[in-house]
């Protein structure tokens, strides 16, 4: 295939996908490039397909495109690719000239639609992928930013609390010649240590937050949180649920658009982000490379459910492997969306709890030595 030479370098078996992959495994599935999001990519194989599928010439569809879009980088993309598609190129031809808008896994599609004649169908596909992209990015992100929120707002309340409310009420106790009650003290305390280290407390937060920042991209760092996630309880299954489907949805994708499996597990490098996934598929290629099986050369990691192997067994006995592939994609799909509903029901009244708990053991501190007090004076 043409594209083999230009992209083959990036696929050395002396340089692994770990090294090659440098983003964030929460934030893209596929190097896009600077100016493009997944919503913008959707949307642009979505009307490429529409207007080709409505009988327009390619050229005629970028003109009508560059009308239709309005960001002004996607627009100048357009026009490029119509400036090359007048020279003579193909599609797949103009899109290889933009790197920076492009992945290999893109070009490879719209390749292979080129040449089979069914390009459109390939642009649904491709529409529909990313369709599914965003909607798990969705997932991933209502999956953490709630707990995270909570957390977050949870910790805010309880330092304004410390800092602000426990001292009016220190003045207060003062005038009392009696101990406090332990709970009390215990407030007290927390309350002075908090305003004697708050700002090094301050500084470590911040030098952990920039650390965070970063090494964010760093290949051991990624890995290590990446492992470490899938662990967690509750929240790790659904996790590898969600890595599993973008897994599926992808090598469906290019197994359905006829590249052979080879070359598909070598895209598949680009296309993920997860490191246990990505080094999962290094020792997989390999083995599908000297003659084993896809099920044979996944079922030694255990990332794999059971299931999941079996549907890979059958969609390879049965030469389905790219339909089958799509299925059990959906099927993760939902699973992972009821996961994430049902996580969503269970914490919500347990942060709730958590965060009322909190504050109600600093009031009942704070009012119980008057409480006593009250008690004192009535005998």
């Amino acid at each position: 295939m043409r594209l083999d030479t230009q992209y083959k370098s990036a696929y050395l078996p002396t340089q692994s996908p770990l090294q090659v992959e440098k983003e964030s495994i929460w934030k893209r599935d596929i190097q896009l490039g600077p100016a493009v999001t997944l919503k913008d990519r959707f949307q642009l194989y979505q009307l490429l397909s529409i207007l080709m599928s409505a009988g327009l010439t390619i050229l005629d569809c970028m003109s009508v495109m560059q009308e239709q879009i309005k960001k002004a980088k996607l627009k100048r993309m357009l026009a490029d690719i119509s400036m090359h598609l007048q020279d003579g190129l193909s599609l797949a031809e103009s899109m290889e000239q933009l790197a920076d808008y492009f992945s290999p896994f893109e070009i490879y599609n719209i390749e292979m639609g080129e040449q089979t004649g069914e390009l459109v169908n390939i642009l649904k596909n491709l529409a529909h992928f990313y369709e599914k992209r965003i909607k798990l990015k969705r997932k991933l992100w209502q999956a953490l930013s709630y707990p995270v929120s909570v957390i977050f707002i949870a910790l805010l309340v309880m330092v304004f609390m410390i800092n602000y409310v426990v001292p009016m009420f220190q003045d207060v106790f003062k005038r009392f010649d009696a101990d406090l009650p332990p709970i009390t003290q215990f407030v007290l305390d927390l309350s002075h240590a908090f305003q004697a280290y708050a700002y090094w407390a301050a500084v470590g937060a911040g030098g952990i937050i920039f650390l965070l920042y970063r090494f964010r991209k760093h290949t051991k760092w990624r890995t290590f949180i990446a492992k470490l996630s899938i662990k967690l309880p509750i929240m790790g299954p659904l996790l590898l649920k969600l890595q599993l489907a973008r897994f599926c949805y992808s090598f469906s994708l290019l197994l359905r658009s006829k590249i052979n499996m080879d070359q598909a597990l070598l895209l598949m490098d680009r296309i993920l982000t997860f490191p246990p996934l990505q080094s999962a598929l290094v020792q997989i290629r390999e083995e599908v490379t000297v003659g084993n099986t896809l099920y044979d050369a996944m079922k030694v990691h255990s990332l794999f459910p059971t299931y999941f192997l079996q549907i890979i067994r059958v969609g390879e006995r049965t030469a389905q492997l790219g339909n089958m592939l799509e299925k059990l994609a959906y099927s993760l799909d939902e699973e992972s969306e009821a996961g994430i509903n049902q996580l969503t029901q269970f914490l919500e009244p347990l942060l709730i709890m958590i965060l009322g708990t909190m504050v109600a053991t600093i009031l009942v501190a704070m009012y119980l030595p008057m409480f006593e007090l009250g008690n004192a004076i009535g005998n």
